[in-house]
């Protein structure tokens, strides 16, 4: 009795990227894992292994979270630098006449 052969389907088309995002989370979890095993099989000490560890975990998380709030429209990203920099000197501006005021 033999087995009916299946006949390979068309293959799956990867999805587009987005213009202006970037694959940077794949090859930075990549790399700190790679460092933390380099770092163990040299015998590093192990605050330098929990820091590798820590930097690893963090910076992925960072990288991803900063994707996610910032604007991928430039026009957009203009506009948050703009309200950032009139706010830093908003803030500016207040402590210094706060100073003088004393």
């Amino acid at each position: 009795m033999s087995t009916p052969t299946q006949q390979p389907g068309p293959s799956p088309v990867p999805p587009v990227p987005r213009p202006g995002t970037t694959r940077v989370t794949g090859a930075t979890v990549l790399g700190g894992g790679a460092a933390i095993s380099a770092l163990t099989f040299v015998g590093a000490p192990w605050w330098v292994v929990a820091i590798a560890v820590v930097l690893a975990i963090v910076t992925p998380g960072a990288i991803l979270f900063v994707q996610a709030v910032v604007p991928q429209d430039s026009e957009h990203k203009r506009d948050l630098w703009l309200a950032l920099i009139r706010f830093l000197e908003r803030r500016r501006r207040r402590r210094r006449t706060g100073r003088n005021g004393q």
